[in-house]
């Protein structure tokens, strides 16, 4: 009896010892367990999320609150009927001496994709938001106005990683027609969002919270060239980014991580006013200063090229839609984005 009982605590000690780590079959090979992700992998998988939020705040924000800018500044060209003999007015809007234009209000939805084949850091993320914003004419040269915006993203990051977003922001800008062909453009926004992350393969989730300044100044200028119109702009974007540290559900701490986007923009769009739409083409080099955390394998100089087209529909109504490619010579990098929007003054 002595002998069989020490036999079979033999055998349980023996199966207690090996533990989860062999789990074998009966003849079967031995199979690993699981490993929780590490807190560097997941300072990557962070980084991946920074570099998106950036992507949203130069690809989409911004451009956005840029545009009704320029439309204010320079006139819609398009507000009201047009005549099929003759193109528009050659200048209109404050930029030759109209009427201030008051109050505007805008509404825009837009979003995109982008897609970082990197093997490190690697992300395919699609984004998507509306922005609101009201504005006010000071005098004819000059306005001010204040944008409210959702974005939310969701995508795959490289290691097995979901990944989501959402955040909401605030913007401040101000345009001032120093010149009958110049106009300059400051913008100010600072947004807050959460962020989520999970990892099937190793039963993982974590949260973590960020938030990101904004500022952004411009020269943009407006010619006629026969029938053309040319408008020449140059821009300067400081955008810093900084994401929470958090402890996941592994109860791995992960530090929080500061970084930030700093590029010069140079280009401009061509345009042809034609009866009731104006359609436009647009083309921007881009130099990067400074670049968030992890992307730097993608390049510090790009450039965008896109589309799009204003579209009256009544004397203070109109309607603008814009598309296109952001990520020219940019190393395993493509992103698209595009935008509608409408603008009312009253």
């Amino acid at each position: 009896m002595k002998i069989r009982l020490f036999a079979v605590s033999a055998v349980v000690s023996s199966v207690i010892l090996a533990g989860p780590v062999l789990a074998q079959g009966a003849g079967g090979p031995a199979v690993a367990a699981p490993r929780s992700p590490s807190a560097a992998s997941q300072s990557t998988v962070v980084s991946s999320g920074n570099q998106v939020q950036s992507n949203n705040t130069a690809y989409v924000t911004l451009p956005g609150i840029s545009s009704v800018i320029q439309q204010s500044l320079l006139g819609p060209k398009l507000a009201g009927p047009r005549s099929t003999t003759e193109l528009s007015p050659a200048h209109s809007g404050m930029a030759a001496g109209d009427d201030p234009w008051g109050w505007q209000a805008w509404i825009q939805g837009g979003g995109g994709n982008t897609v970082n084949s990197l093997a490190t850091g690697g992300y395919n993320i699609a984004n998507y938001g509306t922005q609101i914003g009201v504005q006010a004419q000071i005098n004819p040269q000059f306005l001010l106005g204040v944008s409210g915006s959702w974005q939310g993203s969701n995508g795959t990051l490289n290691g097995g990683y979901s990944s989501s977003n959402s955040t909401f922001g605030a913007t401040v800008y101000a345009g001032w027609q120093f010149n009958e062909n110049w106009n300059a453009s400051a913008m100010a926004g600072y947004s807050s969002g959460t962020n989520s992350l999970n990892n099937s393969a190793f039963n993982y989730n974590a949260n973590y919270a960020s938030s990101q300044w904004s500022f952004q100044g411009g020269l943009n200028g407006y010619y006629k060239v026969g029938a053309v119109v040319v408008a020449p702009m140059v821009s300067i974007l400081y955008s810093p980014i900084n994401s929470y540290g958090y402890t996941d559900s592994n109860l791995v701490v992960v530090p929080g991580q500061t970084t930030a986007l700093t590029r010069g923009s140079a280009g401009g769009f061509l345009s042809l006013p034609l009866d009731k739409w104006q359609p436009y083409v647009r083309a921007t080099i881009e130099q990067d200063f400074y670049v968030p955390t992890g992307s730097a394998p993608n390049g510090s100089t790009g450039g965008t090229v896109g589309v799009g087209a204003t579209i009256p529909l009544t004397d203070s109504l109109w309607a603008s839609i814009d598309g296109g490619y952001n990520s020219i010579g940019r190393v395993a990098l493509s992103s698209w984005s595009g935008s509608a929007r409408i603008s009312l003054r009253f």
